[in-house]
């Protein structure tokens, strides 16, 4: 036998549910819209909450932390780092969590810190990973058009389809410019190839 897919309902769908067992019944509702009678009776008992929620929402599930005291803590930390230019990354936050924890036990009995609280931590406090720049970038502004060829020329791009600026490219204002050799103006031979 194939295992089943676990389906998931937005709130709206539920409160759909929900109304249409009011006016009839559980087992009449989950025949309709083809889900369990243990369904409707858990979006039944659940309908203040559903009616809370935004319609496309599917879980039940609240933000709020089990170990409120030492995230309190953790979000000190990562706010007092990045007030001081240092990076925190996720290794540090699970790192200084744990820390924490153990010389607190009564504030954290059970906690782990795992992968998935450092994300819902991360979330519940709006977090985000990102680093300053420690170098001033400049702004479009401020670059002349020079620059931007040179660099551009540097990279590899052309904007000529002839191919005429490619023997340029690493070639800086200061140096001297090669002259043609002969070799250069000769055919490449596999250029026959291409002709044939």
């Amino acid at each position: 036998m194939a295992p089943t897919r676990r389906r998931k309902f937005e709130a709206s769908f539920k409160l759909k549910v929900v109304k249409f067992a009011k006016e009839h019944n559980n087992c009449a509702a989950a025949r309709q819209y083809g889900v369990t009678e243990k369904m409707v009776r858990d979006w039944k008992a659940n309908e203040d909450a559903l009616k809370s929620m935004p319609s496309s929402k599917c879980a039940l599930r609240r933000s709020t932390p089990h170990w409120s005291e030492l995230e309190k803590h953790v979000a000190d930390m990562v706010h007092e780092h990045r007030q001081n230019g240092y990076v925190v990354t996720r290794n540090k936050i699970r790192m200084f969590a744990l820390q924490w924890g153990k010389s607190n036990p009564d504030h954290s009995k059970g906690f782990k810190a795992t992968v998935s609280w450092c994300t819902r931590f991360m979330e519940r406090h709006n977090l985000v990973l990102r680093q300053k720049t420690k170098i001033a970038q400049k702004l479009p502004a401020d670059l002349n058009g020079k620059t931007v060829i040179k660099s551009f020329k540097k990279c590899g791009i052309s904007n000529s389809l002839d191919g005429m600026e490619d023997d340029f490219l690493w070639q800086d204002e200061g140096e001297a410019k090669a002259e043609a050799t002969p070799s250069d103006s000769e055919l490449d031979p596999y250029d026959d190839c291409l002709t044939n």
